[in-house]
């Protein structure tokens, strides 16, 4: 068997609890494939049901209006499953980018399905799974409904700053590039309110968000405008959908 598929199997929260024999029937559902950054892992162009679980890595979830318009969902973390959900119905609207090199897991979906059926840590551990992506569609949700643009902003800085920061001397910074149209789907809004929004963060030298990494000067400042205790000027916290 290919000992980095094995490896990848036994690392990944999906197959945590199973014995080596276990391991490494659950394995041969599988195979594994590295993807670079910037890389589309899965999508609308799958051709078959297939399943992905994260083993390595962290991707970002996006969903494709039919005019073009994109949607950040959420970021799939290891150990996540992705692509076409076991026992559900063949949805394939979602496409998930590689943020950084990732490794990724993939079967068909009637083989997981299969092995979920006889196998019930599997089954327990792909329910566990699908219940943390959904807290955070429904986090995601109550952000787009409830806070403004720069709260929301600010705590996708904060997410992203738990998988790529790195604590320095002068602040936080976080190695990740992104473009100012991919993080403001990410923010939930438009490009032009996100390049406000972050030069008000700069000019307050809270952060400055630049292509190749984001710079945070005053972490607690951050937090403070996620959670609302610090507002934009015309941007203050209210009810309904703020782009």
């Amino acid at each position: 068997m290919n000992p980095h598929l094995l490896s990848a199997i036994r690392e990944t929260p999906l197959f945590e609890g199973l014995s080596e024999e276990r391991a490494a029937r659950a394995a041969g559902a599988f195979c594994v494939r590295s993807h670079d950054r910037g890389e589309t892992i899965s999508g609308a162009a799958d051709h078959e049901p297939r399943t992905y679980v994260m083993a390595e890595g962290v991707a970002r979830a996006v969903r494709v209006n039919a005019d073009g318009r994109c949607l950040t969902t959420g970021l799939v973390e290891s150990g996540m499953v992705f692509g076409c959900l076991p026992f559900a119905a063949d949805e394939r609207s979602e496409q998930v980018e590689a943020l950084v090199d990732c490794d990724v897991l993939r079967a068909s979906t009637a083989d997981l399905e299969a092995l979920a059926s006889v196998d019930p840590i599997v089954a327990r551990n792909l329910a566990r799974s699908n219940a943390q992506r959904l807290r955070g569609a429904e986090a995601r949700l109550a952000a787009l409904a409830f806070q403004p643009v720069p709260a929301r902003l600010a705590g996708v800085v904060i997410d992203l700053a738990d998988h790529f920061g790195k604590v320095t001397p002068t602040g936080v910074r976080i190695d990740v590039r992104l473009t100012h149209g991919a993080l403001a789907e990410m923010t939930g809004t438009t490009r032009e309110t996100l390049t406000k929004v972050s030069g008000w963060l700069r000019t307050e030298d809270i952060a400055s968000i630049e292509r190749r990494m984001i710079w945070v000067s005053d972490w607690d400042a951050l937090v403070e405008v996620h959670e609302g205790g610090r507002c934009m000027p015309g941007r203050t916290a209210k009810l309904g959908l703020e782009v």
